[in-house]
């Protein structure tokens, strides 16, 4: 060796022999790319290959050396593509020199790494290996084979996984990338199991310890639907699918993996569509039952009431006519609690401090739930206003306190909890009768037994119980549901056996709920009159009773079956100064359109309608006409007397 070179300075020198190396390296063609794929650097051995000079490739990509077909797919850039993400490629492929000639090149694609350790460019390796033997050729197809197998598999929008007899993973696409966010580099050569949540893990461990002993070839999981592990830990819904390959005599499977996250949330979402579909269409039917068993008891309690004025010394009907006046009021409170579930009930909203109410009643449940059952308070101090009818909503908390205590019969913890919260985008979306805003939060938890899900489902629907027969009417949910619906609120459940349920119940932040105004009233009874009062109503036994109510108290009464009559009445030259008028009837004209002609032909009539439906859900255009009062069916005589004297001497 000349002794010239053991006088080179320190290594930084070796840099003045490497240019010269690399360009007269003739064996072998060595580049440097880009970042980009564009060729940088082409020595000696890459000209006597390809038949292209430097000076015609610098600064081109290197597809001059692809087939057309492989241009045509995109092998080039997948080459780099590769080597960017796993660090190197190596293939043996056919190449194509400058005169078309076509060679069988051992190709080494080494990504350049930069400081921050992400690559800046490649260096390839290339050699012409076209005259060895022929099973190399073979080699060199099959690596051509298994290069277009592993684009096929990196193109497919599943996630392909395969492993070998132990559970060692092999090879893993792209699409698998995405699903566990691994990248090949960190999953390849571990086993399989690294992927699975417990405790699939377990199961497959001892599925692949115990496949060789008995010969059995199955992996956890095969042909159905399992639980996938992600690099973050968060696991997910997949399909998986899991076949054997035959390896030269070795056991080896292919799993394919979907990820079936946005088909059960489709399928969640579908539930939740059928599910608020039903409860409507039950609302629907049970809101139609209650107008019509109003009318009814309409009818009842107003004979009940003239009976007992027509025999008031007579002691024995006094005792038949209170039992079957307590009767027909229980079933009137049976329709409000129907018309509740159907959010059809009046309400009587005001403003409310939540933890006020809530104070208020928990004194009240302490001694209703016993003393086997601890009531915890966590009242927020913030929390916001609010506007609910308080009488309603009283009866909700009892109602689900009342359900906690049955849960718990040898006793147990009741955690009644307020804060404020949020309804977003997203949640009303997945909840379509949900208006996203500011929401208070009341949380009610208990440490009972829990349901299963199968009740879990059905625990709003009117008239379905787990209890006793006898012990229970199956509407006390179902009112809840509907007084948080019809106050513009939401409510959910949480359940699962032996941990216990959780209520939280929203009612909308104050500025977000419309006012409504409450019809009843809680004054006295009022006196009667000797004005003239025309009763309009389709139903001729209540009819009947309400001609007679107010003849008793004094008033002058003309009756009419529908609006037609009414209006011939009304066009007439008798002074009437109150129009008592159903709303729902028969005809072309329902109690709100004759209340209009009425107002026109009489600006200075007075109108009160009656209704078995309330003022909210009366079908057609409009709640009532304006200047107008509402009744709710079926009401007392005191009070069809204190709303007569009202709309004549306070007109709206």
């Amino acid at each position: 060796m000349p002794s010239s070179l053991t006088a080179l300075g320190p290594c930084e020198d070796s840099q003045r022999l490497l240019e010269p190396f690399i360009a007269a390296v003739g064996d072998y063609a060595l580049l440097l790319l880009d970042q980009d794929g564009h060729v940088l650097s082409w020595n000696r051995g890459a000209e006597l290959i390809s038949g292209y000079p430097a000076g015609e490739v610098l600064g081109r990509r290197l597809s001059c050396l692809y087939l057309p077909e492989d241009v045509a797919a995109g092998k080039a850039e997948y080459v780099l593509e590769v080597a960017f993400h796993s660090g190197r490629h190596e293939e043996i492929g056919e190449r194509v020199r400058k005169n078309g000639s076509r060679f069988l090149a051992n190709v080494l694609t080494t990504a350049i790494p930069g400081a921050d350790g992400r690559p800046i460019g490649f260096g390839i390796i290339m050699r012409d290996i076209t005259a060895r033997p022929a099973e190399d050729l073979v080699k060199a197809r099959a690596a051509r084979l298994r290069s277009l197998i592993d684009t096929v598999l990196d193109t497919v929008v599943d996630g392909l996984v395969t492993i070998d007899s132990h559970g060692v993973i092999q090879s893993y696409n792209k699409a698998c990338v995405s699903l566990f966010g691994y990248a090949v580099e960190e999953v390849l050569g571990r086993n399989v199991n690294m992927l699975m949540p417990a405790p699939d893990r377990g199961e497959h461990d001892r599925y692949a310890s115990t496949t060789p002993e008995t010969g059995m070839a199955k992996i956890i999981g095969a042909g159905r639907e399992v639980m996938g592990r992600r690099k973050d830990g968060s696991t997910f819904p997949m399909e998986l699918a899991v076949g054997e390959l035959p390896q030269g005599g070795n056991q080896a499977f292919v799993g394919i993996i979907r990820d079936l996250t946005e088909r059960r949330e489709a399928e969640k979402q579908r539930d939740q569509l059928r599910q608020a579909q039903k409860m409507e269409a039950v609302g629907q039917l049970t809101g139609g039952l209650a107008h019509d068993f109003n009318n009814l008891l309409a009818i009842i309690i107003g004979n009940l009431d003239l009976l007992r004025e027509i025999r008031q010394d007579d002691l024995v009907t006094e005792e038949l006519v209170r039992d079957a006046l307590e009767s027909a009021l229980r079933g009137a409170d049976l329709t409000r609690r129907l018309l509740a579930f159907a959010r059809l009930q009046p309400l009587q909203p005001e403003r409310a401090d939540i933890n006020a109410v809530i104070g208020g009643i928990v004194k009240l449940l302490t001694r209703t739930l016993g003393e086997n059952i601890a009531i915890e308070l966590a009242l927020s101090p913030t929390v916001w206003p609010v506007q609910i009818d308080r009488a309603q909503f009283e009866a909700a908390i009892a109602n689900l306190a009342t359900n906690a205590r049955d849960a718990m019969p040898k006793g147990g913890t009741l955690l009644i909890d307020t804060r404020n919260g949020q309804l977003d985008e997203a949640y009303a979306a997945a909840h379509s009768e949900v208006i996203p805003g500011d929401y208070v939060v009341i949380e009610l938890r208990d440490s009972g037994g829990g349901m299963p899900s199968e009740i879990l489902a059905r625990i709003f629907e009117p008239f379905f119980t787990t209890k006793e027969q006898g012990k229970g009417t199956g509407l006390g949910l179902s009112m809840v549901f509907g007084f948080m619906k019809q106050s513009g609120g939401h409510i959910t459940v949480h359940s699962e056996p032996e941990k216990g349920t959780t209520f939280r119940l929203f009612l909308p932040r104050l500025d977000a709920v419309a006012l409504v105004q409450g019809e009843r009233s809680t004054k006295p009874a009022w006196r009667g009159g000797s004005e003239t009062v025309l009763v309009v109503e389709d139903n001729a036994g209540l009819r009947r009773i309400v001609v007679r109510q107010l003849s008793e108290a004094g008033y002058h009464v003309l009756q009419a079956p529908d609006a037609a009559v009414a209006m011939g009445l009304i066009e007439g030259p008798v002074p009437i100064h109150l129009l008592l008028s159903d709303i729902v009837m028969p005809g072309d004209m329902d109690g709100r359109d004759l209340a209009r002609a009425a107002a026109r032909r009489r600006p200075a009539i007075n109108v009160l309608l009656t209704s078995g439906f309330p003022d909210a859900r009366i079908p057609g255009p409009g709640a009532r006409s304006p200047g107008s009062r509402l009744l709710i069916k079926p009401y007392r005589k005191e009070e069809l007397l204190r709303a007569v004297r009202e709309a004549i001497d306070d007109p709206i």
